[in-house]
């Protein structure tokens, strides 16, 4: 096997042992505290929508690949390369969406409690899973073209123009048009929720500055304790955030790249691939790390599995 598809595999099952048991942990956590009578919040279900959606991108998307680099052959049919691909491309696009959605709820939040400012959280909180319905829609819709339409599981001699090739599938537009539309779509989606979550988190940054200011001059151990647990939130959000738009950057760079040249270097695409799926394999840890319900869920499971352990070997 050549160093580059030594490489290619050893990414992809990095990938696959960073983020797959982060964001079962997450699920777990979050199925751990609803059992045990905890109250999930609209901040909880954005954050498992996430986990799951983030769980299934990286396996969409580094287990196909992995699995031909590693046999050597085609593994797919067009049916099972047509599900894979669009799986992948409406989850993905899902990953943005959410994080966009909770760097804004996040915002609203920290905003002063006024009538308008507390209605609109409500209604946020009431229709949440309406949201993500209309976001699943306009997503499916979006990636029709590029996820069902024009995937194939091989080429019949030399691979087109307008292809891209994923190795284990192939996406084949008919002529330019498609070709650039398709990118210029999917791109301008992608910039539209960043740039949403973008504003968001640097308003939240705004807040925070200012909550600082208030809650030195504030003495009541309750009210700082309230502030705190919003700062934690919105401190988790923004570093989620920030670590989404620069990783979200070099992805473009190189889709920018491959939207205009044709034939594009396979070892582009493995580059792009690794850096798109790594915030939905590290955004686990940081949600893990800055998240205390899941550490004090995940020190409870701890607990609990020592005492079982102890009783049976007693």
């Amino acid at each position: 096997m050549e160093t580059r598809l030594i490489l290619k595999a050893s990414s992809f099952i990095f990938l696959l042992i960073l983020g797959v048991p982060t964001n079962l942990t997450v699920l777990m956590s979050f199925f751990f505290i609803g059992i045990s009578g905890n109250k999930i919040m609209t901040a909880d279900i954005i954050l498992i929508k996430l986990s799951f959606v983030n769980l299934t991108v990286v396996i969409s998307r580094a287990l196909p690949p992995l699995m031909t680099t590693i046999s050597q052959q085609k593994l797919f049919n067009d049916h099972l390369c047509k599900f894979i691909i669009f799986v992948y491309r409406v989850f993905r696009a899902m990953s943005i969406c959410i994080t966009a959605v909770l760097s804004c709820y996040q915002c609203i939040v920290l905003l002063p409690h006024s009538s308008r400012w507390v209605t609109l959280k409500q209604k946020i909180s009431q229709n949440i899973l309406v949201i993500f319905l209309i976001l699943w829609s306009i997503n499916s819709i979006i990636d029709i073209p590029g996820g069902l339409i024009y995937i194939f599981s091989d080429v019949n001699s030399t691979i087109p123009k307008y292809t891209l090739n994923l190795e284990y599938c192939f996406i084949i537009f008919p002529h330019s048009f498609a070709y650039v539309a398709n990118g210029a779509t999917y791109t301008l989606r992608d910039f539209l929720f960043v740039g949403l979550m973008a504003s968001a988190s640097g308003y939240i940054i705004t807040i925070l500055q200012r909550h600082k200011k208030q809650v030195q001059s504030i003495r009541s151990p309750v009210q700082n304790q309230v502030n705190s647990a919003e700062t934690r939130a919105a401190k988790a959000v923004v570093v989620l955030v920030t670590v989404y738009i620069i990783l979200f950057g070099i992805d473009n760079i190189m889709w920018i790249y491959t939207i205009t040249v044709s034939n594009v270097a396979p070892v582009v695409s493995d580059a792009r691939v690794f850096f798109t799926l790594f915030y939905a394999a590290v955004s686990p840890i940081i949600i893990i790390g800055t998240n205390k319900k899941i550490q004090l869920a995940l020190r409870c499971i701890s607990l609990e599995n020592k005492k079982k352990s102890k009783y049976s070997d007693s």
